[in-house]
């Protein structure tokens, strides 16, 4: 019986249960349920950086140096110093052959050769081997005719350092005598016939001592002694040649015949 009360509570319950249920119905709610933000820290995002491009380094390229470049200085002619033995200079003997002219200078101190001109025609000097004061110039060219001509003597081959400019005497307007044939010029000095020397005669030439002509000079010298040196041509050449002077040395002057 008490089983029977219990069961018959129990639908009791759930009929009054049911009533509740059906009576009052819930409105749904429309509201979108709002979910709160997530406090999680967002993962940074990672953008992708384009990868370095490898820019190629510079290599350091040696500039060279400047290569200096040394200009040679112009060449300056040496200017001599000043020379004053031209102003006492003399021509004691000068000897015209058809291809070349010989001054033979005595000029006081001179000590150095010398380029120069005489009458326009190139000349150069040197010193005479052996003598004091002496200076031995050569021209080009057969210069006999006149006696007064102009010199130039300059200190550089270039000739455009003029030392002096001058007339001298050189006796070269004076013919020698011609003799005959079967005559001979002799100095009037000692000597032997050692110091004396023949010229060969050309083949065919039948003119030996015709027009016969010498180039003569005498030098005293301080010993004393009177040397001479001759030499001799006619129509066929070289004829022959007197020497006592040769290898003489010491200061000497020019003179006239020795007796």
């Amino acid at each position: 019986m008490r089983h029977h009360s219990i069961i018959g509570l129990f639908f009791l319950s759930c009929l009054m249960l049911t009533a509740c249920t059906s009576g009052t119905q819930v409105p749904e709610s429309t509201d979108t349920p709002t979910i709160p933000p997530s406090t999680a820290t967002s993962r940074p995002t990672f953008t992708s950086s384009p990868a370095p491009t490898n820019t190629a380094t510079p290599i350091d390229t040696d500039t060279p140096e400047p290569t200096l470049t040394f200009t040679p200085a112009a060449t300056l002619s040496p200017t001599p110093t000043q020379f004053l033995g031209f102003e006492d200079a003399s021509v004691y003997k000068a000897f015209a052959y058809y291809n070349e002219t010989i001054f033979h200078f005595i000029v006081p101190y001179v000590a150095s050769p010398y380029y120069g001109t005489v009458d326009g025609v190139p000349m150069t000097c040197e010193l005479e081997e052996g003598y004091e004061n002496a200076l031995l110039c050569r021209a080009q060219g057969d210069l006999f005719g006149t006696d007064i001509k102009s010199f130039e003597f300059y200190a550089d081959e270039a000739r455009t350092v003029l030392v002096y400019r001058g007339d001298f005497s050189t006796t070269l307007d004076v013919l020698p005598p011609t003799p005959t044939p079967f005559g001979f010029i002799w100095p009037r000095a000692d000597y032997t016939t050692a110091d004396i020397t023949w010229g060969v005669t050309p083949p065919g030439c039948t003119e030996r001592g015709v027009n016969l002509s010498c180039e003569i000079e005498y030098r005293k010298y301080n010993d004393g002694s009177c040397l001479v040196g001759q030499s001799c041509w006619d129509s066929c050449g070289f004829y022959y040649s007197v020497d006592t002077i040769k290898d003489k040395t010491g200061n000497w002057e020019p003179s006239g015949p020795c007796w």
